[in-house]
C-alpha cells in the first residue's frame, strides 16, 4: 500500500481527495493517507477511513517536516496547502515567506529523505490572470494578477526546476474554480457561497457586472481526474484541469433561482484582485487520461445545493 502526505488535509479540496478515497474500493486498497494540516481533526466532524496519522504543526516548520519523513516512508506528496486566497492576498512578503519559502523548505526536505514525487494543486485563474485571450493552454503566457497568483507561478517554476536538479517528478494541476460538498469557506468559491446565501435569505454580492465567464468544475470529477492522473505515472508537467464549463455569477444566480425562486443578487464594485474571465483548455488532460464522465452542471448543482442544506453553518 502507498502512503500519501497530504498538505492541508483538512481544507476543501483535502477533504474531497479522502472522501473521494474512502468510497473507490479500488483506490482505498491501494493509498492511505497522513494528513498535515493546523489542526488534528476536521474541523466540522467529517471522519475518514483512509487517514494513518495526522501531523499538526507549521508547514513553515523545516524540522517538524524532517520529523515527519524520517519517521513515515512516503511514497509521495499532495500539497494542496495554501495560507491565502486571491482575494485576501495583500500581503506579498507574508505569502512568500508562507507559501513560497515553506515549499522550498518541504522539497528540500522531501529531497534529503529521497522522496522525489509531488503533485501540486495550482490555480488555473490566478495564474492565467486577465488577458484577451480567455481560453488558456498550457504553453500560453501567464500574467498572475494578485500576490497569491505570482506565489503559485513561482512555486511552479521551482517544481520543474527540482525536476531538472535533482529528478523530481512534478505533476502540477492547474484547478479551475471547483465546487461541490465539503465546502464551508466563506471567502472563496462562489457557487457554494452563492448557495448557502440562498440558503440564509440573503442576498449573492456581485463584484462588477457579473457577465465575466469562468470555468467551473465539480469537486468529484477534479477527483477523478487527479487519481486518473496519478495511476498514469507522475510526471514533470503541467496539466489544465477543468470542467469545460464557463459560467458567468449571473449564470450560476440564474441557476440557483431554479432551485430557490426568492435567490437575489446585487452588485458592487469590482475588486482589483478578481480575474474576470477565462477558460481552460483541457486538451492535454484528455489526451492523456481520455474523456471523463464528468457530471452534469445541473446535477452537480443540485447535489451541492442538497449536501449544503443539511450542512449550512448558520
Amino acid at each position: 500500500m502507498k502512503t500519501i502526505l497530504l498538505l492541508g488535509g483538512f481544507g476543501f479540496i483535502g477533504t474531497n481527495i479522502l472522501k473521494y478515497v474512502d468510497n473507490q474500493k479500488e483506490l482505498s486498497d491501494e493509498y492511505q493517507f497522513i494528513v498535515f494540516d493546523r489542526i488534528d481533526h476536521h474541523p466540522h466532524g467529517v471522519k475518514f477511513n483512509c487517514i494513518r496519522k495526522v501531523y499538526v504543526g507549521d508547514f513553515s516548520d523545516e524540522t517538524y517536516l524532517d520529523k515527519l519523513f524520517s519517521e513515515n516512508e512516503i511514497s509521495f506528496v499532495i500539497h494542496s496547502l495554501s495560507s491565502t486566497v486571491p482575494a485576501t492576498s495583500m500581503n506579498s512578503r507574508f505569502d512568500v515567506e508562507s507559501n513560497l519559502i515553506s515549499t522550498l523548505k518541504l522539497l528540500d526536505v522531501m529531497n534529503k529523505h529521497n522522496v522525489k514525487d509531488i503533485v501540486y494543486i495550482s490555480s488555473g485563474g490566478a495564474i492565467y490572470g486577465d488577458v484577451l485571450q480567455k481560453v488558456h493552454n498550457e504553453e500560453d503566457a501567464v500574467y498572475p494578477k494578485s500576490s497569491y497568483g505570482v506565489v503559485k507561478l513561482a512555486i511552479e517554476k521551482y517544481l520543474l526546476s527540482y525536476s531538472e536538479l535533482y529528478g523530481f517528478r512534478t505533476l502540477i494541476l492547474r484547478l479551475s474554480n471547483p465546487f461541490g460538498k465539503y465546502h464551508y469557506n466563506e471567502r472563496q468559491g462562489v457557487i457554494n457561497i452563492a448557495i448557502r446565501k440562498s440558503l440564509r435569505k440573503e442576498p449573492l454580492e456581485i463584484w462588477g457586472d457579473g457577465e465575466g465567464v469562468k470555468d467551473y468544475i465539480y469537486i468529484e470529477d477534479f477527483c477523478a481526474a487527479l487519481f486518473a492522473l496519478i495511476n498514469a505515472g507522475l510526471e514533470s508537467t503541467v496539466y489544465n484541469v477543468g470542467g469545460s464549463l464557463p459560467l458567468s455569477v449571473n449564470d450560476i444566480v440564474e441557476r440557483i433561482s431554479e432551485i430557490d425562486p426568492g435567490f437575489k443578487a446585487e452588485h458592487v464594485k469590482a475588486s482589483a484582485l478578481d480575474v474576470q474571465s477565462f477558460e481552460l483548455d483541457i486538451t492535454k488532460l484528455r489526451q492523456k487520461i481520455g474523456k471523463l464522465p464528468f457530471r452534469r452542471f445541473g446535477e452537480s448543482l443540485r447535489e451541492t445545493y442538497e449536501w449544503q442544506k443539511n450542512n449550512i453553518t448558520k
